[in-house]
């Protein structure tokens, strides 16, 4: 009866540690921690609010400020993009929140693009498209998510950043 007791234990231990590898290991890497760029380069943008590229090997990073939350904190954005791998499946992204120079928060995401946002944001967005067009910026929430849009050097483009709270859920260019 033991020997049984002992061998459900190890093999409940087993599954827990497996879920965990999944869940917080192999699927779920903390980049910034295997890849002192991404620090550095949030850090280079937190103080400079300005984006920045950076190539380094088979990588090119895209470092993008945000926004500022209502406290003071900067929400900053980290593409790395693989060399010769255009489709989003090959970005890696780093999701950064810094508060009076310290990084507080890090959260890496796969982006969802357009067709995975739920349904009920893309009317907000378009909104959001058009009011940026008259103001050069404008931003809306819907139900947790926020919708970042600004015009760009071009007329009649515009940048539009979706976020999840920290992760920047989708970009595009309208």
């Amino acid at each position: 009866m033991n020997k049984i007791i002992i061998k459900i234990f190890i093999f409940a231990l087993i599954l827990f540690s497996a879920n965990k590898v999944f869940a917080f290991g192999i699927f779920n890497i903390p980049y910034n921690q295997s890849d002192p760029n991404f620090n550095k380069l949030a850090m280079r943008v937190y103080n400079s609010g300005t984006p920045y590229t950076y190539t380094y090997g088979a990588y090119t990073y895209n470092a993008l400020p945000l926004t500022t939350t209502m406290s003071g904190c900067k929400l900053i954005s980290i593409i790395r993009r693989t060399q010769g791998f255009p489709k989003q499946a090959y970005w890696t992204i780093e999701n950064y929140k810094i508060c009076s120079g310290n990084i507080a928060e890090v959260k890496n995401t796969n982006m969802a693009g357009w067709d995975n946002l739920p349904n009920g944001i893309k009317p907000v967005i378009n909104n959001t498209i058009q009011e940026a067009r008259q103001y050069g910026k404008a931003s809306a929430d819907y139900y947790g998510y926020g919708v970042i849009a600004k015009t760009g050097a071009n007329i009649g483009t515009v940048f539009v950043y979706v976020l999840n709270g920290i992760k920047l859920e989708a970009m595009m260019r309208f």
